[in-house]
């Protein structure tokens, strides 16, 4: 196994979180614009941020196990794009958590 593995793993996953990410966003606009019925794009962005979600940790995990590899342009890159998405994904749990309590609050 060569030493860059987890960089090569880690930029693997940021580049895939993206392409779902935009996915995401194509889905969103063909639903507004009433391109796709709402009940296929609920069940389709649902998979896709559970995806998403999944391979954000997993490149995040990934790019926190470089640390042992030589310093090189991957690494940092597969760092700060992982570093990224896991702050957003942060962001958006925090913000969901905040909206369902504000909701909860109205009831």
């Amino acid at each position: 196994m060569s030493n860059n593995q987890n960089t090569k793993k880690a930029i693997k996953s940021a580049i895939t979180s993206i392409a779902l990410i935009l996915l995401f966003i194509i889905l969103k606009s063909l639903a507004n614009s009433e391109v796709i019925g709402i009940n296929f794009f609920s069940i389709a962005s649902g998979i896709l941020i559970l995806l998403v979600f999944f391979m954000t940790i997993v490149g995040f995990v990934f790019a926190l196990k470089t640390k042992n590899e030589p310093k090189s342009k991957q690494k940092t890159i597969a760092f700060l794009l992982n570093s990224i998405l896991m702050a957003l994904l942060v962001v958006s749990v925090i913000n969901i958590v905040i909206e369902l309590i504000n909701y909860s609050k109205l009831q």
